[in-house]
């Protein structure tokens, strides 16, 4: 998993690179970092198979629970479900930037007209809907210590990223605030990656309800 995480994490960053060089070029350093850019784009398809993974670990964690079912493997199984929704959800977030103005129309209820910029509100909403979620299911995620460790280093990019969209953001700053949060996403897509791999040991096992298990 070391191996493939180092791959994952060494693409995307070349992809940066490569996108802050060729703004640079441009006279724009952030222009590939903008919306609907190339590094929206990568963020997306990233979410995108993160939700994936989240639907192919609960499918194989009900399967095997469906062979030697419990209560606790029913409930468990459910934090990989509300997971592939999640990520969904942000997948179609990062696509039509759903959060972008989510300051702006709560303010307007109260009377206020001018952007506040505090997007960065919304994604760290986001963030502590995820935590309650994980704190909830932490059985589950203990369960996989390596999605545990990856888990962690995605909360951590995605607070970084939530801190920094806030407020007028010089062009420099628009590049390390969409780095952490590319930094974010391939780490959870790591996380439900490791998750997968672990489901694949465990479908596997034998069942000891039937013959020769």
């Amino acid at each position: 998993m070391k191996k493939i995480a180092l791959a994952f994490f060494l693409a995307n960053l070349i992809a940066i690179v490569a996108s802050a060089a060729d703004g640079i070029q441009k006279g724009n350093i952030a222009s590939r970092f903008e919306e609907k850019e190339a590094i929206t784009l990568i963020s997306s398809n990233q979410l995108a198979c993160t939700a994936l993974l989240g639907w192919i670990v609960f499918m194989r964690k009900k399967s095997v629970a469906d062979r030697n079912p419990t209560p606790r493997r029913r409930r468990m199984e459910n934090f990989w479900l509300i997971s592939a929704a999640g990520f969904l959800y942000l997948t179609l977030d990062e696509s039509f930037q759903f959060h972008e103005g989510m300051d702006t129309g709560v303010l307007r209820l109260f009377g206020y007209v001018e952007n506040p910029r505090l997007d960065g509100l919304a994604t760290g909403l986001y963030g502590l809907v995820a935590a309650a979620v994980c704190y909830y299911y932490r059985r589950e995620i203990l369960a996989h210590r390596e999605t545990l460790v990856f888990f962690c280093l995605g909360g951590l990019f995605l607070a970084a990223t939530s801190a920094l969209n806030i407020g007028d953001a010089p062009k420099w700053q628009i590049v390390i605030e969409e780095t952490c949060k590319v930094m974010g996403v391939v780490s959870f897509l790591l996380g439900h990656l490791a998750a997968f791999r672990l489901s694949i040991f465990a479908a596997d096992e034998p069942n000891p309800h039937t013959p020769g298990g």
